[in-house]
């Protein structure tokens, strides 16, 4: 599989690094923030037909939002900002019938857990200063899902899930809480292998040497690094 990376994007240099990636036939399949920068990776696995992105003062900008989704475009990927703007990413081609999300001062777990009821799950999240933002999907593909929220990484909780067949599916961290969310996959993976790497900078030699194992990028956060 192909799969590029850019980090410490300014706002004005994100329309050429998606322009050129888009040439060469890869999406962007996740976009994450860390002062006030843009980290991106595009890769040509995503599935997606066409694909349109904002970058908005607004967190979440429901207008546009919601004009996509008319379009029949779902979010597929979202990063918010310290400064309260974010980056949303809408595809055609993901397997979504319809979606819902929150934007909340706490992690909104009461909100997920009505979803989940509804037949929901989250696809997405992120977060802006000490603002979550969370996506929810119909027709995500999963059987089940929980939820990780720490103040460090929960190196205990993951693990212990990832032995009962679950895996990371979205990730999102403030300055003091990280959220992590767990799905079991309604078809077997075949290649069930998934690894965390925790870095101070963007982990660009790590990401290679995975490559070369075969690993990629599945999901990125920025938020506070354990000391």
């Amino acid at each position: 599989m192909k799969q590029r990376y850019h980090y410490n994007v300014a706002d004005s240099r994100l329309r050429q690094h998606v322009d050129k990636g888009n040439e060469d036939g890869l999406y962007i399949s996740c976009v994450a923030s860390a002062a006030n920068l843009w980290a991106l990776i595009m890769d040509a696995g995503t599935g997606f037909s066409s694909q349109v992105y904002e970058l908005s003062a607004v967190f979440l900008h429901k207008d546009w939002i919601m004009e996509q989704w008319e379009k029949n475009y779902y979010i597929s990927s979202i990063a918010g900002a310290a400064n309260g703007s974010s980056l949303v990413v809408m595809s055609k081609g993901t397997p979504y019938t319809q979606q819902s999300y929150k934007v909340s001062e706490s992690f909104p777990f009461k909100w997920i857990n009505k979803k989940w009821k509804e037949g929901f799950h989250v696809t997405s999240m992120t977060t802006a200063g000490s603002r979550w933002g969370v996506v929810m999907s119909r027709n995500a593909g999963y059987s089940e899902q929980v939820v990780e929220l720490d103040f460090l990484y929960p190196s205990e909780g993951i693990h212990r899930r990832w032995e009962n067949g679950y895996r990371i599916t979205s990730m999102a961290a403030t300055a003091d809480q990280a959220a992590f969310i767990l799905s079991i996959p309604r078809r077997k993976m075949i290649d069930e292998t998934q690894e965390t790497l925790r870095t101070s900078a963007f982990p660009s030699t790590h990401v290679k040497e995975k490559w070369s194992k075969n690993l990629y990028i599945a999901s990125i956060c920025y938020g506070r690094t354990v000391c």
